[in-house]
């Protein structure tokens, strides 16, 4: 909707947090995801604050994030949390999702399987075993 008259585009948006407002007390699922895969040219911190503006918590969006696709993939016996025979994939934040849910697209770095993912190389001081 990028091209898209300003008061359309926001009637959009306001509609969907409306809906999420709605849908998240009543025990609904949010997964939080794109259906076109990664992309490095698109900041999801927009998104983050609209999930927050709709009344979620920075507990119940890092769930989106991590356990409720887990469990909505039927793999939350190895991932989707940190605990002992679980995958270890870590991300890094610049800043605290507690403070401002923004937070979740200040991605520092991206652990996965042992190896840096994003930004693609790490500091030596960052590196693990």
């Amino acid at each position: 909707m990028r091209n898209d008259r300003t008061s359309q585009r926001e009637q959009f948006v306001a509609s969907g947090v409306a809906q999420l407002r709605t849908w998240v007390p009543s025990d609904g699922v949010v997964l939080f995801g794109t259906d076109v895969g990664y992309m490095d040219d698109y900041d999801t911190s927009n998104e983050f604050a609209l999930m927050g503006e709709a009344g979620m918590t920075f507990r119940q969006i890092l769930a989106s994030l991590t356990t409720a696709p887990a469990e909505r993939f039927a793999e939350s016996a190895r991932l989707g949390r940190l605990a002992p025979g679980f995958l270890a994939d870590k991300v890094f934040l610049d800043e605290d999702p507690s403070n401002d849910v923004r937070a979740f697209a200040a991605v520092r770095y991206t652990i996965r399987a042992g190896r840096a993912i994003y930004p693609g190389q790490m500091t030596p001081a960052l590196q693990f075993p």
